[in-house]
């Protein structure tokens, strides 16, 4: 082979090396920023290639009035977060680039909303006030804890005593 050829050759092999190391060091990065970052400081643009998906229910009952949980929770200015809502049906989405416990704790702080096991929103537990959490018809302690798990369905019940 000619000198030239072989190191255009070389020029090419070293190009397709850095080229797929580059690949594989960006999906590392997002890897680890998805183990480690808190749920709401993940954000993801696009179609992606969903490792996790799961799609717990939520309900939210105050004083007997059920509360509408909103459409749109965690997306906004073309970016989605990995736990959000598409509709009003209560629906949470949970789709992520790595396998993780996400938590009902990780959706409100998506949500910018306050939940503890005292308070949902401005509502907290006073001598003429309860609030429970219920998952899948079984009282939970487990509250901002609680790991998310497909088909869940979990209730938030704050009420009169």
């Amino acid at each position: 082979m000619k000198t030239k050829t072989k190191i255009w050759l070389g020029v090419i092999g070293i190009g397709i090396i850095l080229g797929v190391y580059f690949l594989i060091a960006q999906a590392t990065k997002g890897e680890a920023a998805c183990m480690t970052k808190p749920a709401n400081e993940l954000f993801y643009s696009g179609e992606q290639n969903w490792v996790f998906h799961i799609h717990p229910t939520l309900t939210i009952t105050i004083n007997g009035e059920a509360y509408n949980i909103p459409q749109g929770i965690g997306h906004g200015g073309g970016l989605m977060q990995p736990l959000h809502t598409h509709d009003a049906t209560g629906k949470v989405h949970v789709e992520s680039l790595c396998y993780r416990d996400y938590t009902l704790g990780d959706f409100f702080d998506v949500w910018g909303q306050t939940f503890t096991s005292t308070c949902i929103f401005s509502s907290c537990v006073d001598e003429t006030h309860t609030l429970k959490l219920v998952v899948n018809g079984v009282e939970s302690t487990a509250f901002r804890d609680l790991v998310l798990n497909d088909g869940d369905a979990i209730e938030i019940v704050y009420e009169e005593v």
